[in-house]
């Protein structure tokens, strides 16, 4: 039975980068935002049809796609209508979830939680939590040269996100992500071979 573990941490710490290191060594990656992602592009499927209900037809475009501007912009300026949209995708992302890990044969798994922290009921999905960590003056830099957004942009994406002191508190495992690609690929090498010894039958 494949164990699984959460990889989690803050826009910019390198997490995805993480999971491709992952990925090299035959590690199943179940990526949660790739899971929403697929709900809400399928025309007729049940995300849309409780979206369109909740939300109103106005918010699926002429194809009976999302339109997701529209959607942004609300959930960005209503709270409650952001808990509203995650009540009706988190109990379909977790679903999807758990029906890709019961086709898993692997050692170990993991499952990209960017959000973990915020939304504790993912952490039935796994049997341990991985953080990777890089201080803010890195992860500002690093999504600022990749998203060409501004300085106060990423500070406020990093503020409306979970604290250090809240990730931490979650994780049983640490990768520190200050340095190059080189040295987050070694630190991805051990925890691999940590994880194999650990869950190896």
């Amino acid at each position: 039975m494949t164990a699984w573990i959460a990889l989690t941490g803050g826009i910019g710490s390198g997490k995805s980068q993480a999971a491709i290191y992952f990925k090299s060594f035959g590690v199943p990656v179940i990526d949660a935002d790739a899971v929403n992602r697929h709900l809400i592009s399928t025309a007729g499927s049940p995300a849309l049809h409780a979206i369109a209900r909740s939300f109103g037809g106005q918010m699926l475009d002429e194809n009976g796609l999302l339109r997701r501007d529209k959607m942004r912009q609300l959930i960005f300026t209503d709270p409650a209508a952001k808990l509203q949209l995650e009540h009706i995708l988190h109990p379909l992302i977790i679903a999807q979830i758990r029906t890709e890990q019961a086709r898993s044969h692997a050692v170990y798994g993991l499952v990209e939680l960017p959000t973990l922290t915020e939304h504790p009921h993912f952490r039935p999905l796994v049997q341990r939590v991985l953080l990777i960590h890089s201080d803010e003056h890195v992860r500002l830099a690093r999504v600022m040269q990749r998203n060409g957004l501004s300085e106060a942009e990423v500070r406020a994406i990093i503020v409306a996100q979970a604290d250090d002191a809240s990730r931490f508190a979650l994780a049983d495992d640490t990768i520190p992500n200050h340095g190059s690609p080189q040295d987050l690929a070694a630190a991805v090498a051990r925890q691999h071979q940590n994880y194999l010894q650990r869950y190896a039958p």
